[in-house]
């Protein structure tokens, strides 16, 4: 447009100056003007026609550099590049006890006071129950007493042998008359422990009614609406059983007192049986005086760690705690669970593709609440656990469980509640990387497209190594500065020209042209 306007101005001048010839040259300056104005016009346009060829190829060369610009800047292609590639893998579980102290009663005593409660943090040598002594108080009494007896009950065999027999037929009538007492109290006994289960059966009969009451009460009927349940009363026969167990608790004193005797008449008969004072009368006499001694022993050991009461051997934190004030503890019964504070763990579970990543001795990182600490995985199951299992799992299989040892705990860390866990795999340095998402797979394996000099897609096998949350490690298959699609579409294949996704958008300089 340009030399058109020149051009214009040209033959705009000529004009001007064909005005001032004079008349009588006027038809020789015509021809003249015309042929100079044809010599313009042609001259015009071929500078027309050669800027527009000087723009069209640089319009050209700017569409291809337009281009070139949008591939490098694409944020469609990735440029394979090389970085340190560290693989975690992501769990949750529970927080565990690794350690766990069991404590059993050294004696068999009334529990007067339970003084800890689970979930309670103790510290070696804090008082966990006490007993109320004064029932071994007086067994150590009767043991004395029984041991004087005896001993006295030998004394007795150095009298006269009538004197000995008399003593003897005496005790064993006792000891008959005992032996029956004892029988009909322990049948007694029996009565009123059945009656206690046969009345706790009652109670659980309606207690579950009660609950099955209680569930039906609670679903809407065709009105929608619900009820209140109608539940039977159980208070009756709670009162019931425990008016039954204070009697059967009687019952096994009288038992106990009446076997004491019984156990000084037969000391009697024992002594007295011989009516000569023998060797072996002598020696047994000797022996039951040791016995004597012995029971003597043990009954104040009873009674010193009775009043000793239990206190825990470590810093703990209560698991469990099975006795309640007022029972009677057995040496054979388990009383307390304590957790040792300073050994404690997250369990969790495994997912199945992650079984092969997952061994002992892996360093991890425990997230409890808003604190974290490291630990190492010490245990990992060789059995799957089918706990709650469901009809996938029971067709999958059970899921396999492993425990993280946790280093350095503090008071931070609760028994039982949800942590987080981030297992550490591996680390590969300076690895070629391409991002999670490009990575493609078929039957044939895994594989990425790249964009090669061309602008041609494509196809390249890898094989892939680690991953981290954004990358995969790649060991064979690419090379530094591939450009690899980020997000194949099912319309893309190899060979085909690659499309970015800006290229809808016009490169500066380019010339649309349109028919």
């Amino acid at each position: 447009m340009e030399e058109n306007r020149n051009s214009e101005v040209i033959a705009q001048e000529t004009t001007a100056g064909d005005d001032t010839i004079q008349p009588d040259k006027t038809k020789k300056a015509k021809k003249k003007s015309n042929k100079k104005a044809i010599i313009v016009i042609v001259l015009a346009a071929v500078i027309i026609v050669g800027c527009g060829i000087i723009s069209v190829v640089k319009s050209m060369k700017q569409v291809k550099e337009a281009m070139g610009s949008v591939s490098s800047d694409d944020e469609s292609l990735y440029t394979v590049d090389q970085q340190d590639v560290e693989q975690e893998i992501t769990t949750s579980g529970t927080v565990v006890g690794i350690s766990q102290n069991a404590y059993t009663s050294p004696v068999t005593a009334k529990v007067e006071d339970v003084c800890v409660e689970v979930g309670q943090t103790v510290k070696k040598g804090d008082v966990l129950l006490t007993y109320d002594a004064s029932d071994l108080g007086d067994n150590l009494a009767k043991v004395k007493i029984q041991a004087r007896s005896d001993k006295a009950a030998g004394d007795a065999n150095y009298e006269t042998a009538d004197e000995a027999a008399d003593k003897t037929s005496a005790a064993k009538k006792k000891v008959k008359k005992m032996e029956k007492e004892i029988a009909t109290m322990k049948k007694e006994a029996e009565a009123i422990n059945d009656s206690i289960t046969a009345y706790q059966d009652q109670m659980e009969d309606i207690e579950s009614q009660n609950a099955k009451e209680t569930e039906k009460a609670a679903t809407p009927n065709d009105q929608g609406t619900t009820r209140e349940p109608k539940l039977q009363d159980t208070k009756g026969i709670r009162q019931t059983i425990r008016d039954l167990n204070k009697q059967l608790t009687k019952k096994n004193e009288a038992i106990t007192e009446k076997q004491s005797k019984l156990a000084e008449q037969e000391s009697i008969v024992s002594a007295n049986k011989d009516v000569k004072v023998s060797k072996s009368t002598k020696e047994q006499l000797a022996a039951s005086n040791e016995l004597s001694n012995l029971n003597i022993s043990d009954a104040q050991e009873d009674l010193n760690a009775a009043e000793a009461g239990i206190t825990a051997d470590a810093d703990g934190i209560v698991q469990s705690v099975e006795v309640v004030k007022g029972a009677y503890a057995n040496e054979t019964q388990t009383l307390f669970t304590i957790i040792d504070a300073n050994e404690v763990g997250v369990e969790f579970t495994i997912a199945k593709d992650d079984l092969g990543y997952i061994s002992d001795g892996q360093k991890a990182r425990v997230v409890i609440g808003n604190n974290e600490y490291t630990g190492t995985v010490e245990f990992v199951s060789r059995v799957a656990s089918m706990d709650a299992a469901t009809t996938t799992t029971k067709t999958t299989g059970g899921s396999i469980k492993g425990r993280i040892r946790i280093e350095n705990p503090d008071d931070n860390i609760y028994i039982g509640v949800s942590a987080k866990a981030y297992i550490f795999v591996g680390k590969a340095d300076n690895a070629l990387v391409i991002p999670y998402e490009a990575l493609c797979t078929d039957i044939d394996g895994d594989y990425v497209y790249v964009v090669d000099k061309d602008n041609k897609i494509q196809r390249k096998d890898v094989e892939v190594g680690i991953y981290s949350d954004e990358y995969y490690e790649v060991k064979t298959g690419i090379e530094k500065g591939d450009k690899v699609i980020r997000n194949v579409t099912k319309d893309m294949k190899p060979g085909d020209e690659y499309v970015p996704e800006t290229a809808a958008v016009a490169a500066p300089g380019v010339v649309t042209i349109t028919e």
